[in-house]
């Protein structure tokens, strides 16, 4: 093994990665996304400023410029005319935010915006960088890693920047901005300031501010852009405009606006009727210009005001005009608050304060036309492919019936992908309604909410509701509720009830099948997603052969399908049936691969990936590299958090139990069985688990010499089986039975129990075991021939796999025996150095541990101790007792020493012991 998943060890090199998972996830982006990507044009008249261009010049890699003041300052135009010049235009990405966005859509995002520039296309650690939707903290450093390697310094600009109001998407922008990635100068543009800590960074002289101060005109920039646009001022009118709009760029911009359409281009007149500033000033001004209008202009501008980008087609949806196109362009033309948007040709933006105007306007006069409006923007949305914006339209509109069956026709798949974080934002105003009004469809898109909060009761609970009342009007509920429902029951009994995978999977399989695509277009995916579920519960049922066509083959149809995340789940189960099957070093090959690609993609926070972490704990744990071992664990268990497997995570304990079993640690292996046993309560009745869990508690048992209670946990269990489908349990559980028979002193019962290795052939770590504990049941027999015999077979079998667990753990009783193997055969094989080293140290350990440290805790390791049972980080622990990182680092290695211990886990496991804590 190689690695670990998700943190692999450095140095490799990436070779015989399936191509299913290197297919590059980044496709073109579409219409409307794409239009984030891009500055917009100058209006007509745009005054340059050099000063401000100077500002943004100033910065350096690493550092932020923040350009943040109210609406109407210009903000965007000021960043986007200095972006676009000639010497910055290949090195600036642009990025505006986007409503809703969670966090691993937004990395993905600037991903994208960055891949678009020239110098960073071909950037290969760029390119191979995709978040997740589990995107989380030890992403971040992967992301930062990538960042760096950009062969030179790049302006990153996030407009909108207001818009990011998730505290988990501010905090990981914050640690990016915190790590001063050198190669990125990030420009952010907001309407307020930004929530995450931004002071720190003016005191280490890395951050630079744009402000409303700054961003006003001086008289002479307002009389340029009159100049521009035609208009002559005289003295006394460019002091009354001065002093009325105190320079703000939208008031100028109005009042020349007002100026044109009303009173002949008289600004001194169009300035007298209003005082203030701010939205007041822009309220009176566009009220005069939307009311000298044309009639059909006004209705234009109204309909369309709905939708935040309006492209002709959209327009003529909207209102039914086949000049839309020639209106947009006309708006531009008169400098009527409206620009064209670069990322695509005829798409066009209203300025946030015409847009807002407008749709007060409508709110008060036309309300019966809104919700018509929203239809007809969603349907145009979706006839082009866009879902999630459609989505929200029809939630603006209140038709949940429309929203319902967009979900369960195409758009719930996407909940898996970055974007179900904008999915579940689109559908969130279901929550408040399905209080009120708990119709089928509400309550089908609230499940849909209450799965990406990984609330799976509440998910669980809304589908059945749904489902109860759909069948209730005695007709058959449509496929696009069948398949919501299905899938949520599917989900629940992965939480909850593992045992009912098998049945709740198949029932999305037949849904999905048995539809065409006109019925659910996502039929596709629907049927990856069954299959792979299928699969999984194949694996806990013991049918291992059948488990691994059905992984093989969701291998190739997930990428075809667009879940490629589901590829990955798939490779993970299939290193937990190398495990099973003895094949180490495959498992950890498949296993090593899954996290190379977590750290390039930032999937490392993915729970698809648990089943992998498990594997490979359990290989480290085989081939007793068990901090390594234990490393995965904690890796693993940082997952369970986010995910939904529970039966990943019990095979995760059950490496937890056997770490603490190899390095026979009494406490820890109690706690660790007792977490195993609440954690497996829910998992009954599946053969893989019952017999796996029940070995386990058992060793744990015959470590603390309770041989009664090891013996009754095993009574019941079946000692074989005819069925090929559960003989990896049933063997499992011989083996287990032997060595509780040898504790017992009954060294023939396990021989003859055990009979020859070769009957364990189909799972070459079983081998191991079973010759090794019949050649020490031999030798207690006095069976010397085969005593040496079988240990030849163990060492045989153990050696191609590097399997030294089983030696270790029986290291007091083998010593002997294996001096005599090796003395019959001179020749040492890397497998007999590996254990000489291993078993004398094994010799050396210590077996009890003393009832304190010898070396006493300081109070300050004491106070980081108090912190290790909790979910705080070492940099949060470091926040709390205000000291740094590596100091709290460092009493963790200090603590751990001195208790004896390795990892955080058992660290909290020997505190308890000793009453520490």
């Amino acid at each position: 093994m190689k690695g670990a998943v998700p943190s692999p060890r450095s140095g490799q090199d990436g070779e015989g990665e399936p191509d299913a998972l290197e297919v590059d996830t980044i496709a073109a982006a579409p219409p409307i996304l794409s239009l984030r990507f891009a500055p917009p044009s100058l209006p007509p008249g745009f005054v340059v400023r050099s000063r401000i261009d100077e500002m943004l010049d100033a910065a350096r890699g690493g550092d932020v410029t923040l350009v943040c003041a109210g609406a109407g300052y210009g903000k965007t135009l000021a960043v986007a005319a200095w972006a676009q010049s000639v010497h910055r235009l290949d090195r600036t990405a642009w990025l505006a935010a986007g409503e809703g966005v969670g966090v691993a859509a937004f990395w993905h995002d600037v991903i994208v915006a960055l891949r678009m520039l020239p110098v960073v296309a071909d950037e290969a650690r760029i390119a191979e960088f995709m978040p997740g939707p589990a995107f989380g903290d030890s992403d971040v450093a992967g992301l930062v890693d990538a960042l760096s390697s950009l062969p030179e310094t790049v302006t990153l600009v996030i407009d909108d920047f207001h818009r990011l109001t998730s505290v988990d998407l501010l905090k990981s922008i914050h640690r990016v901005i915190e790590c001063g990635v050198l190669t990125v100068h990030l420009v952010l543009i907001s309407r307020v300031e930004p929530r995450i800590p931004m002071r720190r960074l003016q005191v280490m002289g890395r951050l630079r501010e744009i402000d409303a101060a700054v961003l006003a005109f001086t008289p002479g920039e307002a009389e340029d852009l009159c100049a521009r646009i035609g208009f002559g001022l005289d003295p006394e009118s460019r002091e009354r405009l001065m002093n009325r709009t105190q320079g703000w760029p939208a008031g100028i911009r109005l009042a020349l606006l007002s100026a044109t359409v009303e009173y002949g281009g008289d600004v001194h007149a169009a300035l007298t009727g209003f005082g203030g500033g701010g939205k007041l000033v822009a309220s009176y001004l566009l009220e005069e210009v939307l009311a000298r209008v044309a009639s059909s202009d006004r209705e234009f501008l109204l309909a369309t005001s709905v939708t935040p980008v309006v492209c002709a087609d959209l327009a003529q949806a909207l209102t039914g005009r086949a000049d839309s196109r020639a209106i947009l362009e006309q708006l531009v033309a008169r400098n009527v608050l409206t620009v064209r948007l670069t990322g695509r040709a005829g798409w066009f933006r209203y300025h946030p304060l015409l847009r807002e105007f407008l749709r007060d306007r409508l709110t008060i006069e036309r309300p019966q036309e809104i919700s018509t409006l929203h239809r007809r923007t969603a349907q145009w949305y979706l006839d082009s492919g866009e879902l999630i914006p459609g989505i929200r339209h029809l939630v603006a509109a209140g038709d949940w019936l429309a929203v319902a069956k967009v979900v369960g026709k195409s758009a719930l798949p996407l909940i898996l992908t970055i974007h179900g974080g904008e999915l579940a934002a689109a559908l969130a105003p279901a929550l408040d309604v399905v209080e009120r009004d708990p119709r089928p469809e509400v309550l089908l898109a609230a499940s849909v909410v209450a799965h990406h909060s990984r609330d799976f009761v509440t998910m669980r609970q809304n589908a059945l509701d749904a489902e109860t009342a759909l069948l209730a009007s005695g007709v058959e509920p449509p496929r696009w509720a069948q398949v919501i429902v299905a899938l949520a029951r599917m989900v629940a009994a992965r939480v909850f009830t593992p045992v009912e995978l098998y049945e709740s999977a198949n029932e999305v399989l037949t849904v999905a099948t048995g539809a065409s695509r006109n019925e659910l277009p996502a039929v596709g995916a629907y049927a990856v997603i069954g299959r792979t579920n299928v699969a999984i519960s194949l694996v806990l049922r013991g049918e291992f052969d059948r488990a691994r066509v059905h992984l093989e083959d969701v291998r190739v149809e997930a990428d075809r399908a667009g879940v490629a995340l589901t590829s990955a789940a798939a490779h993970a189960y299939l290193a937990l049936l190398d495990v099973i099957a003895g094949d180490l070093p495959e498992a950890g090959r498949r296993s090593d691969m899954l996290a190379r690609l977590g750290v390039r993609r930032g999937w490392t926070q993915q729970p698809q990936l648990l089943a992998a972490n498990a594997a490979s704990a359990l290989v480290h744990l085989e081939t007793d590299e068990l901090d390594a071992a234990s490393e995965c664990i904690d890796s693993g268990f940082d997952l369970v958090l986010h995910g939904s497997d529970l039966p990943a995570t019990v095979v995760l304990q059950i490496a937890a139990v056997g770490v603490a079993l190899a390095r026979r640690e009494l406490h820890t292996a109690r706690a660790a069985a007792s977490r195993l046993r609440a954690l497996s309560a829910s998992c009954t009745g599946l053969p893989l688990l019952d017999h796996w869990v029940a070995v386990s508690l058992a060793r744990v048992e015959l470590l603390c010499d309770d041989v009664d209670s090891a013996e009754k946990i095993l009574t019941g269990l079946p000692a074989s089986t005819s069925s090929s489908s559960s003989e990896f349990s049933a063997e499992l559980v011989t083996i287990a039975r032997a060595e509780v028979l040898l504790a017992q002193h009954e060294p023939r019962a396990a021989f003859d129990l055990l009979g020859t290795p070769a009957r364990y052939a189909a799972h070459r770590t079983l081998v191991v075991e079973a010759a090794l504990l019949s050649a020490i049941a031999a030798d207690r027999l006095r069976l010397d021939s085969i005593a040496l015999e079988r240990m030849g077979q163990a060492i045989d079998a153990a050696a191609p796999i590097g399997a030294l667990r089983p030696f270790v753990a029986h290291s007091e009783e083998i010593t002997v025996l294996l001096a005599r193997y090796r003395h019959l055969n001179a020749e040492p094989s890397e497998l007999d150095r590996a254990l000489l080293v291993r078993l004398t140290a094994a010799d050396g350990a210590a077996t009890i541990r003393p009832a304190t440290p010898s070396d006493p805790l300081t109070e300050r390791e004491l106070a980081v101790l108090r912190y290790l049972p909790t979910m705080y980080k070492s940099a949060e622990i470091a926040a709390d007792l205000f000291v740094s990182v590596n100091t709290v680092k460092t009493h963790q290695q200090s603590i751990y020493r001195k208790l004896g211990v390795s990892t955080r886990r058992a660290a909290v496991d020997r505190a308890r012991e000793w009453r520490l804590l």
